[in-house]
């Protein structure tokens, strides 16, 4: 298994791990129910993140094919604090067959690694309530909450 980046040729496998990923947290959350075309939307936006120079996407290969990716973007903080940037994982999704084989860990590594060349020492991230298994996960990568997100839905 080798990480690397993205490319455009892998993006309809990296689009199919998406609905993938979006399917898990459907079971879990109607919020996430996928739109009919949430697919071409987040294919056109992956577009835009390999041609950014502050985002990545990172993939997972292993013989040929592509069993995880992780979408990493650097963003900024209002002019009010110290530290002006971070680092933000939007993603990070392994294909079912290949989970807890340690995929997830090394997406992570190569994330911060890829921060740390561009001078970012901090990262953050946003995990459903819902989903157990990836609090358990970045929890185990060292990640602590230190704001929540609330919602409420109108009907």
């Amino acid at each position: 298994m080798r990480i690397r980046e993205a490319n455009r040729s892998d993006l309809p496998e990296i689009v199919d791990l998406w609905k993938e990923f979006m399917d898990f947290h459907r079971n879990l959350d109607h919020f996430y129910t996928r739109s009919k075309d949430g697919p071409d939307n987040f294919h056109r936006h992956l577009e835009g993140q390999i041609e950014s120079d502050d985002a990545a996407l990172l993939v997972a290969e292993e013989s040929g094919r592509i069993i995880g990716y992780a979408k990493i973007d650097i963003s900024q903080y209002p002019p009010v604090f110290e530290v002006d940037k971070y680092g933000l994982i939007s993603d990070v999704a392994v294909a079912e067959e290949y989970r807890r084989k340690g995929i997830g860990q090394a997406l992570y590594k190569a994330s911060t690694k890829w921060f740390a060349d561009k001078g970012v020492t901090r990262t953050e991230l946003r995990v459903a309530n819902v989903n157990n298994v990836a609090r358990g996960f970045w929890s185990k990568m060292g990640f602590k909450p230190y704001m929540t997100t609330m919602f409420k839905e109108e009907n």
